[in-house]
């Protein structure tokens, strides 16, 4: 095992784009998998489909799979027309490979992150890539609620937070290649309250991108 200080080797880069929209341009043509496909989705299905990720993934992708493991949204999804495996990412065999694998604010959820990544790794193709979001460490809420000593926004079902750093470290284990690291924020239009604080912060992350509130990751199989 190694030891000291893990450098991340790559310069992070600001996402000017939305993320749905940066995914799946990557995803045009391809053999795509979804995990956690129907995550959100009964406030996605039936009238707000054109902001779910699964959706856009299925206007480009030439084939597209989604899995999930909670029984209630895949049936919702089903009952829309939208045929979603239950598997879990960890331990499936899918018995075919893919172009693409996106893994969208799932991997802060799973019991073990490193063996999920590795075994998404086996259904990639040579060439292929893994596209990771999840939520920054280091966000600049976070950093302002330490200093104003608040209680972090911890929710139930996240075991972990990420640096990109992490991503390094799980990349050097497995083998593979982490190509490119993004951070992004996201806009809450919830109300004008949360629409300043979010674009606020957002402004904060031009001056330091370890500030944004997302990262977005770019893994490929080594070798590659």
């Amino acid at each position: 095992m190694k030891m000291g200080l893990v450098k991340l080797g790559l310069k992070l880069k600001r996402m000017r784009e939305p993320f749905h929209q940066f995914i799946s341009k990557q995803a045009v043509g391809k053999h795509v998998l979804n995990i956690g496909a129907a995550g959100g989705v009964h406030r996605y299905l039936p009238l707000a489909k054109d902001d779910w990720l699964h959706e856009h993934l299925r206007r480009g992708a030439s084939e597209l799979v989604g899995t999930d493991i909670d029984n209630d949204p895949i049936a919702h999804a089903r009952e829309h027309g939208y045929d979603i495996l239950n598997e879990n990412c960890e331990t499936m065999t899918l018995g075919c490979k893919f172009d693409l694998i996106v893994m969208s604010e799932v991997i802060e959820h799973v019991n073990a992150p490193v063996t999920a990544v590795e075994n998404l790794l086996s259904h990639l193709d040579d060439g292929g890539e893994l596209v990771i979001t999840t939520p920054n460490a280091s966000a600049g809420n976070i950093c302002l609620r330490s200093l104003v000593r608040r209680d972090f926004n911890v929710f139930a079902d996240h075991v972990t937070t990420f640096y990109p750093e992490h991503f390094r470290v799980i990349c050097d284990r497995l083998g593979c290649v982490l190509d490119t690291v993004y951070m992004f924020d996201y806009i809450d239009r919830r109300s004008r309250l949360l629409r300043f604080k979010s674009a606020l912060f957002k402004l904060m992350t031009i001056f330091s991108p370890r500030l944004a509130s997302s990262i977005l990751v770019v893994i490929k199989k080594g070798g590659v």
